[in-house]
């Protein structure tokens, strides 16, 4: 499968320059752990649908200790620093802006280090993946209160707090952040610091987040812009015991009432997760996933089921509803509810089911929550269709309760508006909606088409074939109208009082900050990072 790159990104030769930056690199790291092929240059130098300036090298750190003395180097030769976890950004979170970039790739720094079940912390290294922390802590009989992201095979600890990120546990708990008690971090100039209470000359237990001012939340949601993360403290909750599920379903035309009901369960605090699909994403939804994938799903619900017969029960219920139900002309509204004890999880379910029915709700079986919940981490994307060319492009905004139906409105007259144009160029499209914590719905509206590969898109092998790379334009004709699309919606999301997560480079940030807030910022960054250096462009510095 050949490789897309833009001809004005190939990786230029190394100069002398940056050969003695990676010897002294590799005097730290161990040689193996600087990696200079071209085609590690351009993978690590490319996101899912950018591609950017090809880095110097890749530096793959054990430890703090190792990282601090990475850093100390880098500014030591006035060298971009681009930190990396999984990989999963779509706004250019890692994608370099600037010549002589140095890749941080923070995997190896994946330690699950402490699991305290009396005072209710973990220490995890950032390079820990979501689905290997899960596993460990419910053999432990604990959860973090946001348990991650759909992408959790391969996604980051660290990448989640640098990013933002909600979906497993958000609608009841919030987003990364609300998640953390402290950090460990690493400043441009190598220098190591401890927030949260474990910071204290009293003290090393990171069982308080808040004394004195919250430095901690400085650092979290930057897009790697301030400084490294190495480890991180999170707060556990007890494995919830006992769950339920429920799937409401709205005729195409009802869409306020959807929404409307999604928003009300949301405020209530009473769903793990609550999370609606427009027709347009069931749709496709109910043409992506294969056989394959509908037997582990089937393979995992049978496992998660209380004893071999509860699971059997599940998994027929499954396998008889299927997907079919998916591709009709309706909005699905999925909850997820946990409690410690039975009786709770069905009172949970019980208020869900009165508050849709005020709105028109048909409950029907919820095969999709209960699948998502039993098998709840996908390699790299949810949607595995059989067409590898296939890409797609989730663009977000973050809106209070009041505004959520109005942006529904607005949403849909801009697809219809676009219709044409996507059409034309084989783009299709369907939106999510996502109650966060009790505070803020999620609108993501998702873009589909076919595109040739990038070279962040060989997820597994993480390597780009140089005899099969090719010289083309970086951006076809669909997905030029893609990248278009997206910052036009962008701007209308800024309109109706849009904030973001997973800012990168992409999200207007700075324009949509007062002046005197982002200056704050600015004022932050020139002391943590005189040289800007970490991440240039992140955040719009």
């Amino acid at each position: 499968m050949k490789v897309t790159v833009d001809p004005s990104n190939a990786a230029a030769p190394l100069s002398n320059d940056d050969a003695t930056l990676c010897a002294r690199l590799a005097a730290v790291v161990g040689a193996d752990h600087v990696l200079t092929e071209d085609g590690k240059r351009l993978f690590f130098a490319t996101d899912i649908f950018t591609s950017g300036k090809p880095v110097t090298a890749v530096v793959v750190p054990a430890d703090a200790a190792e990282l601090c003395a990475v850093a100390k180097l880098c500014t030591e030769f006035d060298r971009a620093m681009i930190p990396r976890g999984g990989g999963f950004s779509y706004t250019k979170g890692y994608v370099p802006i600037v010549d002589g970039s140095v890749s941080i790739d923070l995997r190896r720094m994946n330690a699950v280090h402490e699991i305290n079940v009396e005072d209710m912390y973990v220490v995890v290294g950032v390079g820990c993946t979501w689905a290997t922390l899960y596993d460990a802590l419910k053999a432990k009989g604990v959860r973090t209160p946001y348990f991650g992201p759909m992408s959790g095979y391969r996604a980051t600890v660290g990448g989640a707090l640098s990013q933002g990120s909600f979906f497993l546990g958000s609608t009841q708990y919030g987003t990364t952040a609300d998640t953390v008690l402290g950090l460990e971090i690493v400043l441009a100039d190598g220098t190591l610091v401890v927030t949260g209470s474990s910071a204290g000359t009293n003290t090393n237990s990171p069982f308080f987040r808040n004394y004195g001012p919250d430095l901690t939340g400085l650092f979290l949601h930057d897009s790697g812009a301030l400084a490294f993360k190495t480890t991180a403290m999170l707060k556990l909750i007890p494995f919830p015991a006992h769950h339920r599920y429920a799937t409401f379903a709205f005729e195409a035309s009802e869409q306020a009432q959807a929404i409307a009901t999604m928003s009300a369960i949301g405020r209530a605090g009473i769903a793990g997760e609550c999370y609606l699909w427009d027709p347009g994403f069931s749709a496709k939804m109910a043409i992506s996933n294969r056989l394959v994938d509908d037997l582990r799903y089937f393979s995992n619900v049978l496992k998660s089921g209380k004893g071999i017969f509860g699971g059997l029960i599940d998994g027929l219920k499954l396998a008889r509803t299927g997907k079919t139900f998916l591709s009709r002309n309706r909005y699905l509204l999925h909850l997820t509810f946990d409690d410690v004890s039975d009786a709770g999880a069905q009172g949970r379910l019980d208020e869900a089911v009165r508050i849709a029915g005020q709105h028109g709700g048909a409950n029907i079986e919820p095969s999709i929550p209960r699948a998502l919940r039993a098998m709840p981490f996908n390699d790299f994307t949810a949607i595995a269709f059989a067409d590898q060319s296939v890409r797609n492009l989730p663009t977000h905004g973050v809106f209070p309760h009041s505004g959520i139906i109005e942006v529904g409105r607005a949403v849909d007259v801009f697809l219809a508006t676009n219709d044409e144009r996507m059409a034309a160029h084989g783009i299709t499209a369907g939106t999510i909606y996502f109650a966060v914590g009790a505070n803020a719905v999620a609108c993501e509206p998702l873009f589909y088409w076919s595109d040739a590969q990038l070279a962040a898109h060989d997820r597994k092998a993480e390597r780009s074939d140089i005899g099969q790379l090719e010289t083309m334009p970086e951006r076809t004709a669909a997905g030029q109208v893609v990248a278009d699309i997206r910052t036009e919606l962008t701007a209308l999301f800024r309109d109706l009082g849009a904030v973001h997560l997973q800012i990168g480079k992409s999200y207007p940030y700075r324009q949509t900050r007062a002046p005197e807030t982002f200056a704050l910022l600015q004022a932050v960054k020139a002391a943590v990072d005189p040289g800007g250096l970490m991440n240039p462009g992140a955040l719009g510095l």
